[in-house]
């Protein structure tokens, strides 16, 4: 099956079940609910009253700098978001580069309360450019959300890693579907630096603490890519940033007095791994190349 015909019914391919997924320490809303309550009074929220929480990736609005400059955005481009949490990616690139963003997410929570903030936004034309999908990406089609392969560019921040081994050549094959031809797909991801499996300890950490089932090598990820229908793959390997700015971000919540030990941990593990040398972080952009 190739990768305009959707994913095998007959496949074994998964998305986590949110419901895992929300016990991660990183994706518990407790952790920001005194925040929610002081804004709630607040008709209008601007992006920086959300800024302490809806940035779920590495790096925060620098990353999404990174991101605009690598695929080039120009103002009306369609962005498709797999696995956009908080929305934080769509509100930042609407505002700065005035592109329609539709968000992917599996957790309803996180679905429900990015359209909230989303409506909340203090630009008239964020709220109308950016909206939130609650849907299990394998099984989208892409005239749900209007006419196939209509976005410009797809963007996958820190989600391809919550996938197990055999759902990672399915879940690039549909965002291939999702993308025109020619159209770009941006990454942040984690990939196995060191050759064979990591060890049995590292393995476990990382599948119950981060929830991360699967850790591929370089080569094992480009040639995914590639079967799946992207073309003209940059990798940039960027575990050394990640390392510092991973462990300055643990640092600084282990000195809060009010924090949560479950996100704490998970701070605290995904340094201590990028630091290991066994785990590294990747930026790719590719290329859309099936006909």
């Amino acid at each position: 099956m190739d990768s305009k015909s959707g994913v095998d019914p007959n496949s074994n391919a998964t998305i986590p079940d949110h419901n895992v997924l929300s016990e991660i320490g990183l994706y518990k809303h407790s952790r920001f609910q005194s925040v929610l309550s002081m804004l709630a009074s607040k008709p209008i929220w601007s992006l920086s009253d959300t800024a302490s929480f809806d940035h779920l990736h590495i790096g925060g609005t620098n990353t999404l700098d990174i991101c605009a400059s690598k695929l080039a955005l120009q103002s009306g481009a369609r962005i498709l978001d797999i696995g956009s949490g908080l929305g934080a990616t769509g509100r930042y690139l609407a505002t700065t580069h005035r592109v329609h963003v539709t968000g992917i997410e599996l957790q309803k929570t996180n679905h429900l309360l990015a359209e909230m903030i989303n409506s909340k936004n203090e630009d008239p034309l964020v709220v109308g450019m950016v909206r939130s999908v609650n849907a299990d990406f394998l099984k989208l089609e892409p005239a749900t959300l209007g006419e196939p392969a209509q976005f410009n560019h797809a963007v996958s921040i820190l989600c391809i890693c919550h996938l197990p081994e055999d759902s990672r050549v399915p879940f690039l094959k549909q965002a291939a579907r999702f993308v025109k031809l020619g159209g770009t797909i941006y990454i942040e991801d984690l990939f196995r630096i060191r050759d064979g499996p990591l060890d049995a300890e590292d393995a476990k950490v990382l599948r119950d603490v981060n929830g991360t089932p699967h850790l591929p090598s370089k080569t094992e990820y480009m040639g995914q890519l590639n079967e799946a229908g992207f073309g003209k793959c940059v990798w940039e390997d960027v575990s050394a940033q990640w390392t510092g700015l991973t462990r300055e971000r643990a640092d600084k919540y282990k000195a809060l007095t009010d924090k949560s030990a479950d996100l704490e941990l998970f701070y605290d593990v995904v340094a201590e791994k990028l630091a290991g040398g066994s785990m590294g972080g990747v930026r790719i952009v590719a290329t859309q190349t099936t006909t």
